[in-house]
């Protein structure tokens, strides 16, 4: 419904808690390899349940954006943020003691940063509660406002930023990430290994340390391709089926014990 409002969060069973949009209204820098091998497009996420929440999230954001500006968003988000803090933090901040299980949240399972204003409202949500850790993978560096925006959101002591790269654009992420080396990390979505264009990983090795840069090699209905073996690349353990993926939101996800990807 178009008066349909509100912000809800995912229970992902990889990476635990995630904020959604819909892909065709927010991932305006995708590539043809990503519009290809997206997991966005797999069955779990085309439900008409997930994609309503999804519409609804954007629908939300645009509303309170127009309305209050990035304040106002940002304010919605840190309720949302709130609403999944572990259910031991409250005796954790009195004892001292870690929470059975980390606050995180990534931001955008699906979707991508759009516009800065969106961006910025993140930015000040994220800082609002430094005890959150928060991540995101994105293309959206080929514009460089949209960039400059990322990079301060990325640049939080509890934020981290990967950008995303593939056959299509790794020359561009390449470009942006050594702008900010310190601040940006690199993500590869791995095709088949001869699709893979022939000077992106010559090209990672100029920039990346080893084991510097996370590869996600395309999976699709519990199957994956064959991971690339390069000296600049840890494979995602989760897609590879090293981590069993976790439904129990009070459980360990593979994110959060894996931890590579985090602040």
């Amino acid at each position: 419904m178009v008066g349909d409002y509100g912000l809800e969060l995912t229970n992902n069973s990889k990476v635990s808690w995630a904020f959604s949009l819909p892909r065709s209204s927010t991932c305006v820098m995708a590539t043809d390899v990503c519009k290809r091998l997206c997991y966005g497009k797999g069955i779990r996420y085309q439900s008409q349940a997930q994609k309503a929440k999804r519409q609804r999230n954007f629908r939300t954001a645009e509303l309170l954006l127009e309305k209050g500006g990035p304040e106002l968003l940002a304010q919605n988000l840190v309720s949302i943020i709130d609403q999944v803090r572990p259910a031991d933090w409250l005796a954790a901040t009195i004892t001292g003691e870690p929470t059975a299980t980390p606050w995180t949240l990534r931001i955008h399972d699906v979707g991508d940063f759009y516009s800065v204003p969106y961006i910025h409202a993140w930015k000040l949500a994220a800082a609002q509660r430094p005890g959150c850790s928060f991540w995101f993978y994105t293309r959206s560096f080929r514009e460089q406002l949209l960039l400059d925006a990322m990079t301060e959101l990325a640049s939080l002591a509890n934020c981290q930023g990967w950008l995303s790269i593939d056959s299509d654009n790794y020359d561009s992420g390449i470009l942006a990430y050594v702008q900010k080396p310190g601040v940006w990390k690199l993500a590869l979505l791995q095709e088949a290994g001869d699709e893979i264009n022939e000077k992106l990983l010559p090209e990672l090795a100029l920039v990346a340390k080893s084991k510097q840069v996370v590869s996600f090699p395309a999976h699709h209905g519990g199957r994956h391709a064959e991971p690339i073996q390069h000296d600049t690349l840890f494979t995602c353990p989760a897609v590879i089926g090293l981590y069993k993926l976790e439904s129990n939101a009070r459980k360990l996800r593979p994110c959060q014990s894996c931890t590579f990807c985090l602040p």
